[in-house]
């Protein structure tokens, strides 16, 4: 994706129009010079929230929150910087400069987008025309399914058949390719040329981008017979199921003001509440809850709270959420959990009761506390001595995946009134049996890192998930794609620092420090030094053409995560080597003293 031209960016405000294009979003009334209305960011009666066209810029006199055009389409809308650029822009008809500079725009892409939408609208006219149709309408109907929410999701129907998509297309190969590419089409194992359809027989659901553009399908079997029973599009470049959120884009659209966000399990969960008017709901897509799931959800809302089903496998989605919350918890961020009655999910529930209801229990769902130490207190004796014993031990190894002191420090409060001691002894316990619980303490850690090395959107070798050297590229290529991202100079000199630490890091330094030089070098330029080392050169060419989709400020947060995780890699395999190296049992004792000695220094040294 290339950047905006930064000349762009600072004039469009004097070529827009503010009044006009908040007012499409807020009635605006004239006030003497000014324009006024009931601010659309908090509650109230009175007209506080104030436009002054002069000045370019609003203000609300209740709640404080101000800006200009491009502030404001940001929280409004729920964009990004960049979306909210190209949004006024493409509003006031001006075409957005992109700097010519950085990379251009693979032309496959164009097309990819145009084809999922193409698709779209076949399996949306495939629901009113095909032959096979009644029994996906009478489906949707049974589930409560109604007209207008059918067409707000744009739900579709792929028809019986395995080569409806391929003999639409099949007079091009470039579409049959690309088909491919999306994972439309699939090609048959014994017969390379001879492909099917993916998705036959089953309800359809388009799984859009925040863009509202079309990335991938979602497919649900109409028979009880037939398996699986949900089907989602493979991973493909448009669509990475550990990033994006089924209904995000729906619920950015559709709610006015967010200030909690529910997370569900499925599709029809939420398109029922949808359905109820509760439009704050979104879907992980088949997969558990990632760090970048947490990343988008905490940019959305302030509350983010997860809604599971009240069976096993909902308790047990719920709690590997917690674990992957945990690291995520920072100042301003509220994390809670509902968990429905036995047999209930969100769809069933609603329909039983009432909207007002099931926004009840949404508000008095368990905060993230609460449910950590219910859960571990239901897994052990905790009326025994040795109940306890294992309550501390287990949630001490959860404590230290936190990395918001303040949010630390409660939980070992919350410990400490849990078991009936005091804190100095808890902290005492905690620090004994860091050493003790160092490979669930890293079990995140390792999961994050097969999450960050799978997000290479092209891959031109198959790295094992947990290698140093596939975090390694992967922040290669951010620095050869982004090198601005580790020129800041308030930060450059500690990643630069940070860098060094890693094994086989020689290469990323020296790319960071000619990228701190010169911000601006091209990719050529920065690869130029390398040209003599043609192994080296060549890498570095392949990971250069790997396009992570990603705004600038998106790829300093991907950088910045991967090295975090490539640290943690790196810090648990010299762990265990340290203890493997240990003969006998005093010798390893005294390995996991000097690591519990140097895990609660960095922790005090983090705190203050």
């Amino acid at each position: 994706m290339p950047f905006v031209d930064r000349d762009f960016i600072n004039d469009l405000p004097n070529r827009v129009d503010i009044v006009g294009l908040i007012n499409k979003r807020v009635a605006l009334k004239k006030a003497g010079k000014d324009y006024k209305a009931c601010c659309p960011f908090h509650e109230e009666k009175t007209p506080s929230f104030t436009v002054v066209p002069t000045k370019q810029i609003y203000h609300c006199f209740g709640c404080g929150e101000s800006g200009g055009i491009i502030d404001f389409i940001m929280k409004y809308d729920h964009l990004a910087f960049v979306e909210a650029i190209e949004t006024v822009a493409g509003e006031s008809g001006i075409s957005v400069v992109y700097d010519q500079t950085a990379k251009p725009v693979d032309m496959r892409f164009k097309r990819y987008n145009k084809l999922m939408e193409e698709l779209s609208s076949f399996y949306q006219e495939q629901l009113k025309t095909s032959a096979a149709k009644k029994k996906v309408v009478d489906y949707a109907k049974n589930r409560g399914v109604s007209g207008s929410i059918a067409k707000r999701f744009e739900l579709g129907f792929a028809p019986p058949g395995w080569t409806n998509l391929f003999d639409a297309y099949k007079d091009s190969e470039e579409s049959i390719q690309d088909l491919l590419a999306m994972g439309m089409i699939v090609s048959k194992k014994d017969k390379k040329d001879d492909y099917y359809d993916r998705f036959r027989d089953r309800l359809m659901f388009p799984i859009h981008n925040t863009k509202g553009s079309v990335i991938g399908f979602g497919g649900r079997v109409l028979s009880s017979k037939d398996n699986p029973k949900y089907l989602n599009s493979p991973e493909t470049p448009l669509f990475s199921k550990s990033k994006e959120l089924y209904g995000l884009y729906h619920c950015r659209k559709y709610s006015r003001k967010i200030d909690a966000i529910i997370v569900v399990e499925g599709y029809m969960d939420v398109i029922a509440l949808h359905q109820q008017g509760i439009t704050n709901v979104v879907a992980t897509l088949g997969t558990a809850t990632t760090s970048s799931h947490l990343q988008v959800l905490s940019r959305t809302a302030e509350t983010i709270v997860f809604c599971f089903d009240g069976d096993k496998a909902g308790r047990d989605a719920a709690w590997k959420a917690l674990q992957t919350s945990l690291p995520a918890i920072t100042a301003g961020l509220v994390i809670k959990f509902l968990l429905l009655p036995e047999g209930e999910d969100p769809d069933t529930l609603i329909n039983s009761e009432s909207a007002k209801a099931f926004n009840k229990r949404v508000d008095e769902a368990q905060t993230l506390s609460n449910f950590l130490f219910e859960h571990i207190k239901a897994e052990v004796p905790f009326n025994t001595i040795e109940g306890k014993t294992l309550f501390l031990e287990k949630s001490a190894a959860l404590v230290n995946l936190v990395s918001y002191p303040i949010y630390q420090q409660q939980l070992i409060e919350g410990i400490a009134q849990t078991i009936g001691q005091n804190i100095t002894q808890v902290e005492k316990a905690i620090e004994q049996n860091i050493a003790n619980n160092t490979q669930h303490y890293y079990a995140n850690e390792l999961e994050q890192a097969e999450i960050v090395n799978q997000s290479f959107q092209t891959k031109p070798k198959r790295t094992s998930p947990s290698s140093i050297k596939s975090l390694m590229s992967r922040m290669i290529s951010c620095v050869i794609n982004y090198p601005s991202l580790v020129n800041d100079p308030e930060t450059s000199s500690v990643i630069e620092e940070r860098a060094r630490k890693l094994p086989k890091s020689d290469v990323l330094v020296e790319l960071i420090r000619h990228a701190q030089v010169e911000s601006d070098l091209s990719k050529e330029a920065l690869l130029l030094p390398y040209k003599s080392k043609e192994r080296v050169y060549n890498r570095l060419k392949e990971l250069s053409v790997m396009e992570p989709f990603l705004s600038e400020y998106e790829a300093k947060e991907e950088f910045g995560y991967t090295l975090t995780a490539a640290e943690k890699f790196y810090e648990r395999k010299s762990t265990k080597a340290s203890i493997l190296s240990a003969k006998t049992h005093d010798e390893e004792k005294a390995v996991m003293q000097d690591i519990m000695k140097s895990k609660v220094s960095a922790t005090r040294q983090k705190k203050s």
